[in-house]
Formats: structure tokens, sequence, C-alpha cells
């Protein structure tokens, strides 16, 4: 017969709930930040979680679709986006938040593994998966924005986002600066004032 405390052991994150299902993705990030992308474990993952592998590999069936999932909502991709009437303050409220964790030393530090395999092409679609999913956030205030008739249809929404997301790495990993507040406004009205000055056309 099978111990009770076996069973719950070996039970699923999804039939155990919410609760460990979060700290699966937390020791995920804090394995991912410490190990790099190559030497993460999802079997050690379990191990520490103290849960059985199937279990992990039921619900995140690969290494990446883990991180992935930990990445995510690290990210802040289920929270809801700001509704302030207004572009600028949107993008205030919402690349504020994207920052508070990137800056963050838990951030800073998956950030720097993350760039430091690079080049695996594992990484670069996980890279890509996330900034697809990422960037609908944001998309979806600059649509806002442009049914309110407060921007041009023709803007260059790509190109903004880009901008802003380069600046703030930059920001962090090559100034060794925070990114404040007052460093993130003066970023957005930068942007959206080339945005205003184009309508998307650079010429």
């Amino acid at each position: 017969m099978t111990d009770p405390s076996q069973r719950a052991t070996n039970a699923s994150p999804k039939r155990r709930g919410a609760p460990v299902v979060e700290r699966v993705l937390d020791l995920a990030l804090e394995a991912l930040a410490v190990q790099g992308y190559h030497r993460f474990s999802v079997p050690e993952m379990a191990d520490r979680a103290g849960l059985n592998k199937t279990s992990l590999y039921r619900r995140w069936p690969t290494k990446g679709a883990l991180i992935g999932a930990a990445l995510e909502r690290a990210m802040g991709h289920d929270a809801p986006l700001p509704d302030t009437g207004a572009l600028p303050t949107d993008m205030l409220a919402f690349a504020l938040a994207a920052a508070a964790w990137a800056d963050a030393p838990a951030g800073r530090a998956v950030m720097k593994s993350l760039l430091t395999d690079g080049d695996d092409p594992e990484v670069r679609a996980l890279v890509a998966q996330l900034l697809h999913t990422r960037a609908s956030g944001p998309t979806l205030l600059f649509e806002r924005a442009m049914a309110r008739g407060e921007l041009d249809a023709r803007a260059d929404v790509g190109m903004a986002l880009s901008v802003i997301a380069g600046a703030m790495s930059h920001r962090i990993f090559v100034e060794r600066e925070a990114v404040t507040e007052a460093f993130v406004a003066r970023l957005i009205r930068l942007v959206l004032v080339g945005l205003d000055a184009h309508g998307g056309d650079p010429r």
C-alpha cells in the first residue's frame, strides 16, 4: 500500500493547486539565475519542490516550457493592463512594472543568464516567444490610443517598443544604473514625440 505522505508528494502540481505551481515557478527562476539555461534540470526542480518529475513534465513538457512559464509569471504577463485614458501614463505604468522586475537582482540575474546563452536555438526561440507575448500588452495600449485619435494609425509601434526595451536594457546592463521613474518617463516622452512627429514615416 502506498504511504499517504508519498501520495501527497507524488501528486501533480495541477491537483495540488496554485501554491505548488507558484513554488515550482519560483524555484525555476532561482535555478535559471544561478545555473543558466544549459545546466537547468527539470528533474532537479522536481526534487527541490518535493514532486515526481513526471508531474512536472505533464504540465510543462519541456525545459523551455517550464522556464517560459516562470518568466511569463515573473514579467507580469497575466497582470491587467493599465487603463488611465491616455497613452503616456498607460505606457509609463506598463514600463515601470516591467522595469521593477528586470532591474531587481533576480531579474538582472535571469536576463544576464538568457543573454549569455543567447546563441542557443532553444534560448532564441524562448526569448522570441516571450517578446511576442510581452509585446501584445503594450501593442493594445497603442491600439487604444489610435482608437481615441491620440496617435496616428501609421505609427511604427514595433520600433517604439524596441527603442523602449533597448534603452532600458542598456541602462541596466551597460550603464549599470537604476531604471528610475524619471528615466522611464523621459524615455517614453522621447519615443512618443518621435511617433507623433513622423506618423510612422521616417521621411
